[in-house]
């Protein structure tokens, strides 16, 4: 062999590995952070500040602690659009349970009974009359969001005691902030449950083939049950914190934050069509839509802009998605 020909196949060789690394999403969504995070470190003095990074936590905090088991239902092709309706709605009842005078306990736990009893009304249509997940989520979006403004009657709950506000105001866990460690938490139990526990770890062949899943002996109705439940269960845990840290209950609590943690999911890797995704793509998809968002704040660009961006990325990334998909076949 020539020295010539040795030389091509060792670029073609280097050119394969580097197109393999690049096929990785999770490569290419952390190469997009770090460059966004190195833009904006050398264009504005404050980002690298603690305080700003505490604010670029807390916002992905309450979005990750959903995101990591909305990965597992999407990957077995069940999505959720009503997470932000869950979240608010669960939220409310905390804080009127909290202005009645009774026990935190108490009002945290009726918060968490609250979203698993949405996130079972979710798998209840979608098992028992055989509907889409997306159909079904959004129409429980909209009556929830509308069981929580009444709840609230349009008003932001507030004057919480201060034990409850101290949770995560002032809570720390192993010297980390409580939302923060409870994301961090919430993402590993996720990513846990995904790769080692054979119940969770079938939402790839799930999310692959349905039927092929049933044939095969995967009781896919309990799949979907255990799923929703877990994910209202974290939606009313991001809820619980959020009315915490912010020490009220606004009306406009949850909105929006279903097509965010969508848009991260698929942004991540996860594929609206299932059987694929992980959780680490999700976090960082998380983390870049944080990112994104900080920037827009720091350089005082119109927050209506965010809107539009998260629009633009979840009609690109299933646009992508979609091409994958077919390029597959």
């Amino acid at each position: 062999m020539s020295k010539t020909s040795t030389v091509q196949g060792q670029r073609l060789t280097a050119r394969g590995v580097v197109k393999k690394i690049f096929q990785i999403r999770e490569i290419v969504i952390l190469l997009l952070v770090l460059l966004l995070a190195t833009f904006m470190a050398l264009n504005h003095p404050q980002f690298m500040s603690m305080p700003n990074m505490r604010i670029i936590c807390n916002y992905m905090a309450t979005d990750m602690i959903i995101a990591a088991f909305l990965t597992i239902s999407l990957i077995a092709g069940n999505t959720d659009f009503s997470v932000g309706s869950n979240m608010g709605c669960s939220a409310f009842v905390c804080g009127l349970l909290l202005n009645a005078g009774l026990p935190i306990p108490v009002c945290i736990l009726a918060a968490l009974v609250c979203g698993c009893l949405i996130g079972a009304l979710n798998a209840f249509v979608i098992t028992k009359f055989k509907v889409l997940p997306m159909i079904v989520t959004m129409g429980t979006w909209m009556s929830f969001k509308g069981v929580g403004l009444m709840i609230i009657n349009s008003s932001t709950l507030s004057n919480f005691p201060v034990a409850f506000k101290a949770i995560v105001q002032d809570g720390k866990v192993l010297g980390i902030p409580t939302l923060i460690f409870v994301m961090f938490v919430a993402t590993i139990i996720a990513m846990i449950l995904l790769k080692y526990v054979t119940f969770f770890h079938q939402a790839y062949f799930i999310g692959s083939n349905k039927e092929s899943a049933k044939l095969a002996g995967i009781n896919v109705n309990k799949f979907i049950y255990v799923m929703y439940i877990l994910i209202g269960l974290a939606a009313a845990v991001a809820g619980v914190l959020s009315i915490s840290r912010y020490g009220s209950a606004p009306a406009s609590l949850g909105q929006g934050v279903e097509f965010r943690i969508i848009s991260a999911l698929l942004i991540g890797g996860v594929s609206l069509n299932g059987g694929e995704g992980s959780v680490l793509g999700t976090f960082l998809g998380v983390l870049l839509m944080a990112l994104i968002a900080n920037a827009l704040t720091l350089f005082a660009i119109d927050t209506n802009l965010q809107n539009v961006l998260i629009g633009a990325i979840m009609v690109i990334s299933v646009a992508v998605d979609e091409a994958n998909r077919r390029r597959q076949k």
